[in-house]
Parts: C-alpha cells; sequence; structure tokens
C-alpha cells in the first residue's frame, strides 16, 4: 500500500526591528537565545496575548536550532466510546491541557525562520511575532516579514499606476477552511464572495480600459491612481491570506514604473510567485492534525531551505 501523506507549506520570515522595517537587524545569535529559552520555567516562556495563550518550548534532544510555538486550545473536544458508541467531552486532569504547535526553524544566515503548522489552528506568524514581542528575548520589539524575492520587492513601492489587476481564489477543502481577513475594499469583496461560494473558484480583474474614444484621459488617470491605491492596501490582506491559507491560486498586477533617468516602463507583479514558499510532503502517521512529529518537522524544514538558500540568501542580503 503507498505511503500516505498530508501537504504542508513552508513560509520563510525575516526577523526585523518594528520600527524599522525597511532595515535589517545584524545577524544574532539564535541557537544561544535558544539555548538560555529552554531553561526557563513554564510561566517565564507564557505570554498572553490578543485572547490567546502562547507558549514558547525548545526540545534539548533536538540539535537543529529550533522554537516550538504552543496555542492553548479553549474548546472542549468531544470522545467516542468505541464500546457503546456514546459521545462525551474529553475530561482532562486540572494540570493538563491541549495545544496547536507549531514549528520554527531557524536558518544560519539573515535571521531567517522557516515555519510548519502542525494543522489550521496552530499558532500563525501573528501569534509567533506576538510571542516573540510578549518574551522581549532581544530587547526590542520585532516584526517577521515574508522573504520576498529579491528583484521584484520593490515594484509597488515605486509604481506611478496600476493598469490591471487579477486575483484568483480557489475551494478550501471542507475540513480545514479559513476565514480571508481583509482590510481593504477589494479584499473584502473577495473574502465575502469566497464565504457565500465556497466550493467554486472565483475570479476577479480589475482593469483601467485601453483609451476607448469616451474614456478621457483624465478619467484614465484617476482609474490607474485608484487601482493603485487599491492594491498597495490588498497587497496586505494577500500576505496575510499566503501565510493562512492555500486558497490564493493567483494574484497579479501590472504596474506603470517611472524612473528619473529611464523610459517607463510596465512590469508585472506575481505576489504569490515572490514569496519564496516551499511545499513539503509530511506522512500522515507522523501528524494528528494539531501538531507534527518534531523530528520530521525539522528534517523537512531543514531540506526545504538547503534547496532555496540561494534564493533566500539573495533575498536578504546575505552572501552566498
Amino acid at each position: 500500500m503507498a505511503a500516505r501523506n498530508r501537504d504542508r507549506t513552508v513560509h520563510f520570515y525575516e526577523i526585523a526591528d518594528a520600527k524599522e522595517p525597511a532595515s535589517r537587524m545584524g545577524y544574532r545569535n539564535w541557537a544561544a537565545e535558544l539555548r538560555q529559552l529552554r531553561d526557563l520555567p513554564l510561566t517565564q516562556r507564557t505570554v498572553e496575548s490578543a485572547g490567546e495563550t502562547l507558549i514558547g518550548a525548545v526540545d534539548p534532544l533536538q540539535p537543529a536550532p529550533h522554537l516550538l510555538v504552543a496555542k492553548v486550545r479553549k474548546d472542549k473536544p468531544q470522545q467516542i466510546n468505541f464500546d457503546d458508541g456514546s459521545f462525551s467531552y474529553l475530561q482532562l486532569a486540572a494540570n493538563k491541557g491541549l495545544i496547536d504547535v507549531t514549528t520554527v526553524y531557524f536558518l544560519s544566515f539573515g535571521n531567517v525562520v522557516a515555519t510548519m503548522g502542525g494543522g489550521i489552528s496552530a499558532p500563525r506568524v501573528r501569534a509567533i511575532q506576538r510571542w516573540f514581542n510578549g518574551m522581549h528575548l532581544i530587547g526590542e520589539e520585532i516584526a517577521l516579514r515574508p522573504v520576498v524575492d529579491a528583484r521584484s520587492r520593490d515594484k509597488l513601492a515605486r509604481a506611478s499606476a496600476v493598469e490591471k489587476v487579477t486575483i484568483r481564489v480557489l475551494p478550501e477543502p471542507h475540513d480545514s477552511p479559513s476565514a480571508l481577513r481583509s482590510s481593504s475594499d477589494i479584499g473584502t469583496a473577495l473574502s465575502r464572495m469566497h464565504e457565500e461560494y465556497p466550493d467554486m473558484t472565483i475570479t476577479l480583474t480589475l482593469e483601467v480600459p485601453k483609451k476607448p474614444r469616451w474614456y478621457s484621459l483624465r478619467r484614465r488617470a484617476r482609474g490607474h491612481r485608484q487601482l493603485l491605491d487599491s492594491t498597495s492596501a490588498l497587497a496586505a490582506d494577500i500576505s496575510d491570506w499566503l501565510d493562512n491559507t492555500d486558497a490564493v491560486d493567483t494574484a497579479r498586477a501590472v504596474a506603470h514604473i517611472e524612473e528619473w533617468d529611464q523610459q517607463a516602463t510596465d512590469e508585472k507583479i506575481d505576489f504569490v510567485a515572490e514569496r519564496i514558499t516551499a511545499k513539503c510532503r509530511v506522512p500522515l502517521e507522523s501528524t494528528d492534525g494539531h501538531s507534527i512529529d518534531l523530528h520530521v518537522a525539522l528534517t523537512e524544514l531543514e531540506r526545504v531551505a538547503l534547496e532555496h538558500e540561494r534564493a533566500l540568501r539573495a533575498a536578504v542580503g546575505a552572501d552566498v
């Protein structure tokens, strides 16, 4: 019988100074930081934030530099008695609790980390960031920013107009749906459609018309500015979606970029392809839906980090 696997997406983030996100911190010895964390009592590794209880841990039996960020589950799962088929709430001892876990693997350069969630409820990047800042590990507030291909990082920031934007969202598995949280007008529209039509592929395209007779230059310029503003706001939503779901299949824009000493050009921006991520297949017996066997997780994280090392180094300015 063929081995059964479960797909997992690995996300790469750069740890940066939250006050100066455009700059880069000097490389820190995370292995030393983690060794100190390992010896702290539970209360000193626990952060209460945004209504969640987050706990950090390091397994002393694993030599790879890693962090486990756990979120305490507040729900009450039910259990079944296979003898009589009865249901009942799972009863835990007073000193026990249920958690969802994300494994964070620290690369050896550029303050880059790779993350793998144990399941849909495992801590995402925002929760991991809140835990870091609640712990005050390095004495300053940090931000976890996605590692983006170095060649296209600044395209949208330099754009003077956007000609076209296309987003395609796919149906998600029935057992792992996720909400598309949004703060932009386009994102809100997509989120609502995704919720109302969960079994359909949704494609949304917005484009400024190509100079028809009735379409004035003034309206065209206004459309370009509006679409630029909307796309800039949408970029933050897309970043969050790519962290929290695999439903976003396409997210592209065509931007008009003007350089003072060069001819203006139209550049394609691919929000999905520019994020450096990786796919891996975890044996089904190594995961229970809320956590993944730590040794398996670290082995896979190390493997995909090596496969993408050249692109990751270039994106964060670390020497190859």
